[in-house]
């Protein structure tokens, strides 16, 4: 039943995907000489979907905009949602930096200098 899916489904794929399948699952010299139509889907989505979607994380969290009108919170928050969708999560400092550098500079200089607060040393909590 597998190899009858599998074969349906090499007729419904092209482009890099096709190069991919005929690459992986049926050239006669392929690492993996048996596939089951469920490798072969989790295959291409590690190859495809899922590289894709940690790029798309990485740039949306590299592009993230402080916007008043939502607040700080929500920007925090929307970091964090990005970061936990990236293949490997970010380290606290750099979403630290990140998160000091996208808000307005009069509230980052208000954070640290008029609070005295230091993300050494503050929870998040303190900041928000």
């Amino acid at each position: 039943m597998d190899q009858e899916r599998i074969f349906v489904l090499h007729k419904f794929i092209d482009g890099e995907a096709q190069n991919w399948f005929r690459r992986h699952v049926l050239h006669t010299n392929r690492d993996k000489q048996d596939w089951t139509f469920k490798e072969v889907l989790i295959g291409l989505y590690n190859h495809f979907v899922n590289a894709a979607t940690m790029q798309e994380a990485h740039e949306a969290f590299r592009t993230a905009v402080y916007d008043a009108r939502m607040g700080i919170q929500t920007f925090y928050e929307e970091l964090i949602g990005h970061a936990q969708n990236m293949a490997v999560y970010l380290d606290e400092f750099t979403i630290w930096e990140t998160f000091l550098d996208g808000i307005l500079a009069e509230m980052h200089h208000a954070l640290i200098c008029d609070d005295n607060l230091s993300p050494e040393v503050n929870a998040v909590t303190e900041f928000l």
